[in-house]
């Protein structure tokens, strides 16, 4: 996970990486952070707790997501290789071929056919019956053994899909990568100097080595025959396409890239001497402020009006996810309101997060899908700072209500005899209020010294809302105090509450491996197995968002515009996902909710009739 997710931060944030080749890596990095966590999370926590079962519709998530990746790696390694082929065989017309809207329709397709493989392939296993064993001799969802093994019904319909759909998105793309490295071989051959052969070698030899990896090991996995004498082999050689095929290729790809390496020395050096580059950045803002200006009144967001293709389709998944995200959060907020047994410390720090992030897409969703739909990207400066100021407060109200719930878990289960004294309403009701509070003064303070600042030049914010950074970009004063502000409130608002989620994980993990019983561990566990995940989404997107804008000095990158995307809509929309797939008692609640609504609605149906 670190070293692809360094690698795809090192290709947001570096000016240097900003081609094809480290456009498609970024995306390859991404997919394996992915691809990692869609097994390895469950695996761990199975050996862990020593619970290993896992429910009908956990195991068809697991597998889809899981084949949705698989198939996107296929093709995406694919298109990397043309890559490569167009760089080596046509170098002339490289940057004409190879575009930046040809590199995005190549992405999107490896994913769509991830998904399309994925979504037909599930389709056809939840047509089985299962009435047989339900132990999979596996650790991860498969489709081999859940064919083979716990259905009962006729898999030959299954199987020749599967098989269809294997040959048609696999097979292709490792033709077309043969294909490609056949040309490129033959093109390097005839290269008349050693220096230039290795240079062109050295351009394709990282992907190359990825390549051999994933393709070897997943053929030896697939290919060789159902037995049971096999089936201890090819789950160690699994672990080589789902563990160490991820954990090696950011490894190549840093060390025989010489880019990535300099790119890797660079990005230390700027984290190690940050005193420097704010030096230099300040010389150009006073080179600004000596320059006559006019007071700007209102600032242009951008949004994503580069890709005019994808307005219509930015806006319905945008609309998708900001409704899924208010329905799924009220649907949450209101259960827990509803229902005294949800009446407890826990339930009511969740029923404050699903509020919260209500109130957090609130602030920038509307607003963007208005300039997708009106076309006007106009806001006033009092607009701007209030969004600004709205969206540090809840930012920073979430991070501290994340590390109190972290706090709650970690009194539940190393102080279970004790949890209702000292997590009593009065305790809970401060913390909460504690959150807000620290949220509200933080961003009254950001607010505030945004004020004192002066805007010439050019009011255009490469941004879809008011972010802090872009603003202080575009001043034209002395912004010393904001980014040294802005450090401070980093540390003390991000990083302090971070810590303290860590030591809290790391008693509740300790103590969890005390207990005697796999029972008692699996139940200690599944109580902040939901806050655990919710924790890596929110603070893994906007760290990766963040943390790219204070080593790049292009902030409004659409890089990170699309990672803004993710904690401003996916994680709202996905905590009440993990919440109610991942929690009895909310999943009791809501059907509870869910029947006396059909209820009342059969009966005013039956009264009208």
């Amino acid at each position: 996970m670190s070293g692809n997710l360094l690698i795809l931060l090192l290709v947001l944030t570096d000016q240097h990486l900003q081609s094809p080749m480290y456009f498609f890596l970024g995306n390859l990095s991404f997919l394996e952070s992915c691809y990692s966590s869609t097994i390895l999370p469950r695996m761990l926590a199975s050996l862990l707790t020593g619970e290993r079962a896992i429910s009908v519709n956990a195991c068809f998530i697991q597998f889809y997501l899981f084949a949705c990746l698989g198939g996107a790696e296929c093709c995406l390694l694919s298109v990397m290789s043309y890559d490569r082929y167009l760089a080596v065989c046509k170098p002339l017309h490289y940057t004409t071929l190879m575009n930046g809207r040809l590199c995005l329709h190549l992405a999107a397709i490896s994913w769509i056919s991830g998904i399309l493989v994925s979504s037909s392939t599930t389709f056809s296993i939840t047509s089985l019956s299962f009435c047989g064993p339900n132990e999979i001799d596996h650790y991860l969802c498969d489709l081999s053994p859940i064919i083979a093994e716990i259905s009962c019904s006729d898999t030959s319909t299954v199987e020749m899909t599967s098989f269809i759909f294997a040959c048609a998105f696999t097979l292709p793309p490792f033709l077309l990568t043969l294909t490609s490295y056949v040309l490129i071989i033959v093109t390097i051959l005839r290269i008349p100097s050693t220096t230039g052969r290795q240079k062109a070698f050295s351009t394709c030899s990282s992907h190359l080595t990825v390549v051999s990896l994933f393709y070897g090991t997943l053929m030896l996995v697939y290919v060789l025959p159902l037995s049971r004498d096999l089936r201890y082999v090819k789950k160690v050689f699994s672990l080589f396409y789902t563990v160490f095929t991820p954990m090696v290729n950011p490894l190549i790809y840093s060390l025989r890239n010489k880019e990535v390496k300099k790119a890797m020395e660079k990005g230390f050096r700027k984290f190690t001497n940050h005193a420097a580059f704010q030096k230099s950045y300040m010389e150009d803002i006073e080179e600004l402020q000596r320059e006559n200006y006019t007071e700007r009144t209102e600032f242009v967001l951008t949004g994503f009006s580069d890709f005019h293709e994808l307005q219509a389709l930015l806006f319905v998944v945008i609309l998708v996810g900001y409704v899924v995200a208010q329905v799924g959060n009220s649907l949450i907020f209101v259960v827990i309101g509803a229902y005294p047994t949800l009446h407890t410390p826990m339930y009511f720090f969740l029923g404050n997060l699903s509020f919260l992030e209500i109130c957090y897409t609130s602030i920038t969703i509307p607003k963007m899908l208005i300039n997708i739909v009106m076309d006007t990207r106009t806001i006033s400066y009092a607009g701007c700072l209030l969004q600004m100021y709205f969206f540090a407060l809840s930012g920073a109200a979430e991070c501290f209500l994340l590390t109190a719930m972290a706090y709650d878990r970690y009194v539940a289960i190393c102080h279970p005899l004790h949890y209702f004294l000292m997590m009593s309403r009065r305790v809970c009701v401060g913390l909460v209020a504690c959150s807000w509070l620290g949220g509200s003064i933080i961003a009254l303070i950001q607010a505030t010294l945004m004020v004192r600042l002066h805007f010439c030049q050019s009011n255009i914010i490469n941004h879809f809302f008011c972010d802090i950074v872009p603003l202080i970009k575009l001043a034209c004063g002395d912004t010393s105090v904001n980014e040294n502000e802005l450090l401070v409130v980093s540390v003390f608002v991000v990083m302090i509450p971070f810590m303290l989620i860590i030591v809290s994980y790391i008693h509740i993990i300790s103590t969890i491996l005390t207990m005697p019983s796999a029972e008692s561990r699996r139940k200690a566990f599944s109580t902040c197995s939901s806050h655990l995940m919710v924790v890596s989404l929110f603070y893994g997107t906007s760290s990766a968002t963040y943390l790219g804008n204070t080593t790049a000095p292009e902030s409004g990158s659409q890089s990170n515009k699309f990672l803004s995307l993710l904690y401003t809509v996916v994680t709202p929309m996905l905590n009440p996902i993990i919440y109610s797939l991942r929690n009895k008692e909310v999943k009791e609640a809501l059907k509870i909710l869910m029947n006396k609504g059909g209820d009342c609605l059969h009966l005013r149906l039956k009264s009208s009739g």
